[in-house]
């Protein structure tokens, strides 16, 4: 996950557009990080087997790096077109992702759904995309404040 994410930013994300990833991947990692703590703190996850066991509960490469960067990749590739669309954009971007933690849920020791379901990691991302992307567009509102893209890049 952290080579194929680093990788995918690398070539997939055009250089005028990797401040703005980089800014809408925090915001997501942010929010993230409160949710996770969350259900760990309210035991609805667990995660058995962690990267670093004693210093946080939680799985740093799911949680801190590889949905952060999958919300990073929806944000960016948005399209401008009504509401409906973009409803329906985000629903599948969450379907997949949802589809992903069941997968690594239910073949590995990463992820344990203690009082949890899958509908409620629908929810959840759901959720947390939607606000990161309503904090990306609010930071992002006025223009005149931030340089273009494309005089930083050259």
């Amino acid at each position: 996950m952290l080579v194929i994410g680093l990788l995918s930013i690398i070539f997939f994300i055009p250089k005028n557009r990797r401040r703005r990833f980089i800014l809408s991947y925090l915001f997501c990692q942010s929010l993230m990080w409160i949710s996770s703590m969350f259900h760990v703190q309210f035991d609805l996850l667990s995660f058995p087997a962690r990267e670093f066991p004693y210093a946080t509960n939680l799985l740093i490469t799911t949680e801190y790096f590889f949905y952060p960067i999958i919300c990073g990749f929806y944000i960016n590739f948005e399209p401008k077109v009504n509401y409906f669309y973009r409803f329906f954009y985000l629903s599948i971007w969450v379907s997949f992702l949802t589809v992903i933690d069941g997968l690594i849920e239910r073949y590995t020791d990463l992820i344990e759904y203690v009082h949890y379901a899958w509908y409620w990691t629908w929810l959840d991302f759901f959720c947390l995309f939607a606000i990161s992307n309503y904090l990306y567009k609010r930071f992002f509102k006025d223009k005149s404040l931030f340089r273009s893209d494309k005089e930083i890049t050259r």
